[in-house]
């Protein structure tokens, strides 16, 4: 999972509120529901010490927001910021209401849960494509396919007529010519997408002929993401659960590559695997983290110590003076292993399924990491 959109988050002063709400609206008192919830959330925020301006942010974020459709969760982050005005952070939809509806206020954002539940965002561009032209559309973190583009092909014969001769020939190049101008032209506009939205997978909707000369028209790095749909992807819900479909598939696969190179790393006398609470945190301090493994299935009750800056983080607060940082806090380890990978630029996988998780032998504490690089003797 790329924790790049929570990195600014990172560098906002705390203490901050985090909530996780059931934004359900598929009832007909709904409205008035999340209203009574978010009322019981603010209350176990106050009284656990937060700031009215903090609370006042979040009130208006959860008022002013759209109603959802059906079953739903939502989790918002908020500080009070330098100005005295409440700032909400990170508001983002989850796909199914909390389990547990939370109100935490502390020194670090409560991620954990949003982050092991919530698909990974992952760009999608679709085309749906014929002789004629076609329509292109982009799928944003929601995964609903928004229409981004219409490509209609020039005035030319599209379709090809029956008969002989020297005249039906001519027609049928002419027919054949139009094709390759009009998938050139979709192929072009889908190209110059996948790039501006650094799209992850490329779904190509239509009938069989015109699915397979899109996508050798295509440049090497559309075609590379590309899936073609053998059936469906002609209506709004079918393009939706197509979507669906493609982000789970993409999001898979490279959850399973990452625990593969684990498997494969760790051990190894080339050090780029480590395990336990102790050494991903020296690896974290040497921004020597390339992606953190977290199970989300440990009840961790051990805390580390933050800084102000997110890489500096350790198990007591001399090992941070002695890396020249001042420590200022003392935080769920879950927290500051998130924070530190999300300020560093790493990635996160998280795990399930009690210490194991998805890696096939013990974690030490639940956590892991991959390495950019091995850490020095003793560090």
């Amino acid at each position: 999972m790329d924790l790049r959109f929570l990195h600014e988050l990172t560098r906002k002063p705390g203490p901050f509120a985090t909530v996780y709400l059931d934004a359900s609206h598929d009832t007909d008192d709904a409205a008035r529901a999340i209203a009574l919830r978010w009322a019981q959330a603010r209350d176990e925020l106050t009284a656990q010490g937060a700031d009215s301006a903090t609370l006042d942010a979040l009130a208006a974020a959860v008022t002013d927001a759209p109603p959802a459709v059906g079953r739903a969760g939502r989790v918002l982050v908020a500080h009070r910021a330098d100005h005295g005005r409440g700032e909400v952070l990170l508001d983002r939809a989850l796909p199914e209401p909390p389990a547990r509806p939370a109100a935490h206020w502390g020194p670090l954002p409560d991620l954990l849960p949003a982050l092991a539940d919530q698909p990974e965002p992952v760009p999608v561009v679709v085309v749906r494509v014929d002789e004629a032209g076609g329509e292109i559309f982009v799928a944003g973190p929601d995964e609903q396919p928004v229409v981004a583009e219409h490509v209609e092909g020039g005035d030319h014969p599209v379709h090809k007529v029956r008969g002989g001769g020297w005249s039906h020939l001519a027609m049928q190049e002419r027919v054949e010519e139009s094709w390759r101008r009009n998938t050139a032209q979709v192929a072009e506009r889908v190209d110059r997408l996948v790039a501006d939205t650094g799209a992850r997978v490329l779904l190509v909707a239509g009938d069989g002929r015109s699915r397979s000369r899109l996508v050798d028209a295509l440049a090497e790095r559309s075609a590379s993401i590309a899936v073609e749909l053998e059936r469906g992807g002609t209506g709004g819900d079918d393009l939706a659960a197509a979507v669906a479909e493609a982000v789970r598939d993409v999001v898979t696969d490279a959850r399973l590559a990452v625990l593969d190179r684990y498997e494969k790393a760790a051990g190894r006398p080339d050090g780029l695997a480590v395990e336990g609470i102790g050494p991903v945190l020296a690896a974290l301090r040497a921004e020597a983290v390339d992606t953190l493994l977290l199970d989300a299935g440990v009840q961790r009750e051990a805390t580390v110590w933050i800084s102000g800056a997110p890489a500096q983080v350790a198990a007591a607060p001399e090992d941070l003076r002695a890396a020249g940082a001042d420590p200022i806090d003392e935080v769920p380890v879950d927290a500051a292993l998130l924070r530190a990978a999300a300020g560093t630029g790493a990635g996160f996988v998280p795990l399930g399924g009690g210490r194991t998780g998805l890696v096939g032998h013990p974690l030490d504490d639940g956590v892991g990491a991959l390495l950019r690089y091995p850490l020095p003797a003793g560090a």
